[in-house]
């Protein structure tokens, strides 16, 4: 514990909880209790942080400033999504990504993939592995008399929102029997939940095992395996961890709803085999840290991945820290090993952001003004990002060569990063017949250099522009395509709103979204 504790410091960052806010929510506060007691044990210091939505650029700046930039300095990222804002914890974890800010647990996309239980569905049993039969409830067709999941999946069925965890939208009763009342719930979820599409699985109704897994340096442990009990559950009372199960404490589902470890001679076979599934699924969805792997039985036996849980709850109730306890670990060793597997060492220095006047990492140097030495690696970059078609390469080249043959006469202006050289370039421009809107037309970074934060940098430095131009509201406009999903996640996570999508815009399936914020 020594060279880890020494000289280190912990921010524990974390989302904010209201009075309001319904226990999946506030359940965050006794987790940052428990990492901070474990902390104090380790001898390491700690400061708390709660990181509001939107504002997660700004609230880690004026975090980071020169009385908080020291050697060694890790952040604890405990960042959780409320109910109806599933990419909450991914949005905030980018933009420790882009800064070059050390964290504990999954990268964002690896958060993204499991936050999308289709998406991890289908990663899953592309390699192989048995996931529950089921598929994507499509309401959006408004072909409710044939929904192709339920003709091909026998009942019954359990329905649920595909980004929410917790058991967010596992209230009550979930499993149906009848196509009647799957389509009802189904267009519960689908109001409930928008934008989330709706899962529908066959309901397995064999035993229920979690696996748990914790880095130990370079290799993973897998911990005891639990299994959860549905203790004297009347007939036609579903067995499923449902949202009272986990939070109503008074509640039936709840104090009937047992963990447990097994450890009976016939079950050793089925343990072995759900712990490799738990690794499988480590290494196919690319965990760090910590997680928790979901499985279900089916009639036969067949263990089926059910979720996979980046970065899971820390609470000393919870099935993580449970099984850990099982496994002879305190929590002062769990927190030891999950700072330990932190792969992104600290700079001797951690970043500044662009806008406090100085680079955004230590290399970094932001210019406003556009050379015709650029025009070459400009052009060269933009193609080796991969993400442009020709015509949209042949725009981004047309609005360079305007700005270097017009010069301050042009309506557009650049910003250049340079690291040894030009690594990234932003462009923006007053919206004509405005008179305090502006454009951000472009952020491009140099495939080496992504994830350094020199994108966030450029934004910042151009939003400071464009205030002192009097352009106080900048707009984005950016593609609905799956491709674009980390670009508009950033924008989101630094503090911008969506304020239009216009389906079919560039072609067909592919839409506009158009992100403002204010300044």
């Amino acid at each position: 514990m020594g060279p880890l504790s020494s000289g280190l410091r912990v921010v524990i960052a974390h989302n904010p909880v209201g009075e309001e806010d319904d226990p999946s929510t506030s359940d965050v506060l006794a987790q940052v209790e428990m990492v901070e007691s474990a902390l104090a044990g380790l001898g390491i210091p700690s400061l708390r942080l709660a990181v509001e939505p939107g504002r997660t650029l700004e609230i880690f700046r004026e975090t980071f400033r020169e009385e908080t930039r020291r050697p060694g300095s890790v952040i604890f990222n405990l960042i959780e999504s409320p109910p109806g804002r599933p990419y909450i914890h991914t949005d905030s974890t980018a933009v420790l990504e882009l800064a070059g800010l050390p964290y504990t647990g999954s990268a964002p996309s690896v958060l993204s993939l499991t936050t999308d239980k289709v998406a991890t569905r289908a990663l899953l049993a592309s390699e192989g592995l048995a996931v529950a039969p089921g598929g994507r409830l499509d309401l959006a067709r408004l072909d409710l008399d044939h929904p192709a999941v339920l003709d091909r999946v026998p009942p019954p069925w359990i329905l649920k929102p595909a980004f929410e965890d917790a058991s967010v939208g596992l209230e009550g009763d979930p499993v149906y029997t009848t196509r009647e009342a799957a389509l009802a719930r189904g267009a519960e979820l689908a109001r409930r939940f928008p934008g989330q599409p709706v899962l529908v699985e066959r309901y397995l109704p064999g035993r229920e095992l979690n696996v748990s897994l914790l880095a130990n340096g370079e290799t993973v442990e897998v911990l005891p395996v639990a299994e959860i009990l549905f203790e004297g559950f009347p007939e036609g009372m579903s067995r499923v961890v449902s949202y009272e199960a986990k939070w109503d404490e008074g509640s039936f589902a709840c104090i009937h709803t047992v963990r447990c470890f097994p450890d009976r001679e016939e079950d050793a076979e089925l343990l072995a085999r759900v712990r490799e599934i738990a690794l499988a699924a480590w290494r196919i969805c690319g965990l760090e840290g910590y997680a928790r792997v979901d499985l279900r039985l089916d009639e036969h036996g067949v263990p089926h991945v059910l979720e996979v849980n980046a970065n899971p709850c820390l609470t000393a109730d919870a099935g993580f820290m449970a099984a850990a306890g099982k496994a002879g670990l305190t929590a002062c060793e769990v927190v030891r090993r999950i700072l330990g597997a932190v792969k992104k060492t600290p700079s001797p220095a951690l970043p500044r952001f662009a806008g406090e006047g100085a680079p955004a990492r230590e290399g970094v140097a932001i210019r406003g003004d556009l050379r015709a030495v650029d025009r070459e690696p400009l052009e060269k970059l933009i193609r080796e990002t991969g993400f442009f078609n020709p015509e949209e390469v042949a725009v981004a080249l047309e609005l360079i060569d305007e700005r270097l043959s017009q010069g301050e006469a042009s309506h557009y202006r650049f910003l250049v990063a340079e690291v040894d050289g030009v690594a990234g370039y932003a462009c923006w421009g007053p919206i004509p017949g405005t008179t305090a809107s502006a454009d951000l037309y472009w952020i491009v970074v140099d495939p080496r250099h992504q994830g350094k934060g020199i994108g966030a940098a450029l934004l910042k430095d151009a939003e400071a522009w464009m205030a002192s131009a009097g352009r106080t509201r900048v707009y984005v406009e950016t593609s609905t395509r799956a491709q674009y999903m980390g670009t508009r996640r950033f924008y989101l996570a630094c503090g911008y709103e969506m304020a239009a999508e216009l389906a079919d815009f560039y072609a067909p399936g592919d839409g506009k979204a158009v992100f403002l914020k204010v300044l």
